[in-house]
């Protein structure tokens, strides 16, 4: 015996290609999902954005730098 032989009929072939597709397509939408549901960072980078624009204004008038020191609490960020 040289090698292992396998026969399948072209039934189940088609079946089992049909299934890889399936399993491909179904992978590839959910990949997809999680590649173009960056809304978040967009939300974090602009929050940061506007807190270090607030932050340069304030220290330019003379105003103390630290939110915490006027009684304003920072936001806290979740990521999802």
């Amino acid at each position: 015996m040289e090698g292992i032989i396998i026969h399948i009929g072209w039934e189940y072939f088609i079946g089992l290609l049909g299934a890889l597709v399936a399993m491909a397509w179904y992978s590839n939408g959910r990949f997809t999902a999680l590649e173009t549901s960056m809304d978040w960072v967009k939300n974090m980078l602009l929050d940061l954005k506007k807190s270090i624009d607030d932050a340069s204004t304030t220290s330019g008038e003379g105003a103390p730098r630290d939110k915490n020191a006027e009684g304003q609490h920072l936001k806290q960020q979740t990521l999802w």
